[in-house]
């Protein structure tokens, strides 16, 4: 900061920056005030010897010095963990229509380049432009908060814990404020118009900065490794950290929807979690030669044979009844990029629809399936018209839209729900 606090403001909030568990969470009930924003950037200071790259603690001063709290990370880390979703509804909007039909325009029209990074990082380009639409919508969603003030605002209100007081890099939350600083002291980027997502994440495809110092790649040959504007250079370092990071295997795919055996279904009934079991990898073979079935496009059962019989393991978002699969490396490659079993599933769907291929075969255990974008945006400009001005006909389903529907719910007389589906929104929507 541009002036030091008082020594005893400052051995105050560095106490409680100290503690563990209760008071972590306890950050996110109310703001940070500045006193303690501004202690929490001292202490990271003194800690710049843990940095996972060097870090003097003057350089660190004088760019985190214009950092600022921002709330909206706070918020953000409340709405992540406090709003259950279900996966039907996340797949339904993710992988849309509309999504698919603009990835496809990309591969057509820049074809040529994802095809070099494809041969260069061995990485499918389907995948590249899963990532790219999934992250930022294939480039106009990359975020609005200044990058340098969410990293900081982040490790302060995820303070590290006693046990990763030393080693490099031993602290996740301080480290990517750290990298910030790096980021903006190197002159990576552009300071005025670095912006990105809550999380610090920036850029087409959504690098947090410690990942983007050691990923990052100039494609396009310019001389700067500009995953902000240019996509070339964004695909590149996508493809660089799925091959640094995991490795990725161009004979397997990320994902066969599968037919599991009667006599074997117990066991994978559902249990309220995804049930994924990566200790039970075994080449595709061995699950045929035990009787699973793969389902092709039209629910017909195959035996397929992939080159090198690459080696896949059990992956049920909801167990049974529900979709099943046979995961493959390539999964956990992805889950090294989002640590989201979702994320992941969201990302090889989109990349399998741009590549032709359809939905999942098995239907999802409800009886309201999720909506798409475009219903979505239909269902909040309905809601606008019903008076509720908080509400943005955007195709989020965030908290304003949500606290507008449980509101629709309780004024029509029917049970109160944040939720709406195929069905519900029929009936929510239907003439008084």
């Amino acid at each position: 900061m541009a002036t030091r606090l008082s020594s005893c403001i400052v051995a105050a909030a560095l106490a409680a920056f100290a503690s563990t568990g209760a008071f972590a969470q306890s950050l996110l009930e109310q703001p940070l005030t500045p006193e303690a924003f501004s202690a929490c950037v001292q202490n990271l200071a003194d800690q710049t010897s843990t940095a996972g790259r060097p870090l003097t603690r003057t350089d660190f001063l004088r760019i985190a010095g214009n950092g600022k709290y921002d709330d909206r990370v706070r918020q953000s880390m409340l709405v992540a963990a406090g709003e259950p979703t279900f996966w039907w509804d996340e797949l339904a909007a993710t992988t849309d229509e509309d999504r698919v039909r603009e990835g496809r325009a990309i591969l057509a029209r820049e074809g040529a380049t994802l095809k070099k990074i494809e041969a260069q990082f061995g990485v499918p380009r389907e995948i590249v432009l899963g990532i790219y639409g999934i992250e930022t919508n294939f480039g106009p969603s990359q975020g609005k908060i200044p990058v340098l003030d969410a990293a900081l605002s982040y490790a302060c209100l995820r303070p590290c814990p006693a046990s990763a007081s030393g080693g490099a890099g031993s602290c996740i939350a301080r480290e990517r404020a750290y990298a910030a600083v790096r980021v903006l002291r190197d002159k990576r980027v552009r300071a005025e118009n670095w912006q990105g997502s809550w999380a610090a994440a920036f850029g087409r495809t959504q690098f947090v900065p410690d990942s983007f110092e050691q990923l990052a790649v100039d494609f396009d040959g310019d001389g700067i490794a500009d995953i902000i504007n240019s996509e070339a250079d964004a695909w590149a370092t996508t493809a660089n950290h799925l091959k640094q990071r995991g490795g990725w295997n161009m004979n397997a795919p990320v994902y066969l929807e599968v037919v599991i055996p009667k006599e074997q279904q117990a066991e994978f009934a559902a249990t309220g979690k995804s049930i994924r079991l990566p200790d039970r990898a075994r080449p595709l073979s061995q699950w045929m030669a035990q009787g699973w079935r793969v389902l092709g496009p039209k629910g017909e059962q195959l035996t397929p044979q992939l080159t090198g019989d690459p080696e896949m393991y059990p992956f049920l978002p909801v167990g049974l009844p529900g979709p099943a699969f046979l995961v493959s490396r390539n999964f956990d490659t992805i889950l090294r990029y989002n640590r989201s079993e979702r994320y992941v599933m969201e990302v090889s769907l989109l990349a399998s629809k741009i590549g032709g291929g359809g939905d999942f075969v098995t239907a999802w255990p409800t009886d309201d399936p999720g909506l798409t974008r475009a219903q979505v945006r239909e269902l909040q400009a309905w809601l606008l018209q019903r008076g509720h001005a908080q509400v943005s006909a955007d195709g989020v389903m965030g908290r304003n839209t949500r606290d507008a529907i449980e509101q629709e719910f309780v004024a029509r007389g029917l049970p109160p729900q944040r939720r709406v589906g195929q069905r519900t929104m029929q009936l929510l929507m239907q003439p008084q």
